[in-house]
């Protein structure tokens, strides 16, 4: 007789737990996705390259200022061609007089090599000037910006109620 009171009341906690709802959980929804940041970088061009324009004004400068000091005071005529810019070093190199023979040529010769590198620098400088007119500088900018997101639906199991369950939309618009 126990035996069918212990297999009534199984049988009814059975039946109860069939019958009666639940409390069930749905699983919680993921987290919608970060906006993805996307960089674009753009170049414009902005004008002659004032870098390169300045640069060759120092060289040019830095070399020709001293050509004019040697010529103020030199009592050479040959030293008064360099006056003149870029071209100056190279006349004067050719309307130099020869060293005589009795006389030693190194100071002679260390003004000639003076003067080549004075007529180069100034032809560097020069061209470094007309290079930066002729290339143009560029502007470059980054500019980051969000991504848009694509509308997206997800669907998901819910309680609704307390007693009864359905079904939920997640999305992004």
């Amino acid at each position: 007789m126990k035996l069918c009171i212990v297999l009534g009341l199984a049988s009814v906690v059975v039946g109860a737990s069939v019958i009666l709802p639940g409390a069930a959980r749905a699983q919680e929804a993921p987290p919608p996705p970060a906006p993805v940041i996307a960089q674009e970088t753009t170049s414009q061009a902005t004008g002659p390259s004032m870098a390169m324009v300045g640069s060759g004004l120092v060289i040019f400068g830095l070399s020709y200022v001293p050509a004019v000091v040697a010529a103020s005071s030199s009592g050479l005529n040959a030293d008064r061609t360099l006056f003149v810019p870029i071209v100056g070093p190279w006349i004067d190199l050719t309307q130099r007089p020869a060293c005589s023979p009795a006389s030693s040529c190194n100071a002679e010769n260390a003004a000639k090599v003076a003067l080549v590198v004075d007529g180069v620098f100034q032809a560097i400088g020069a061209l470094t000037v007309l290079g930066g007119f002729l290339t143009t500088a560029h502007e470059t900018k980054t500019v980051q910006t969000s991504a848009v997101l694509h509308p997206t639906v997800r669907l998901a199991p819910s309680q609704v109620g307390t007693t009864g369950y359905g079904m939920v939309a997640l999305g992004t618009f």
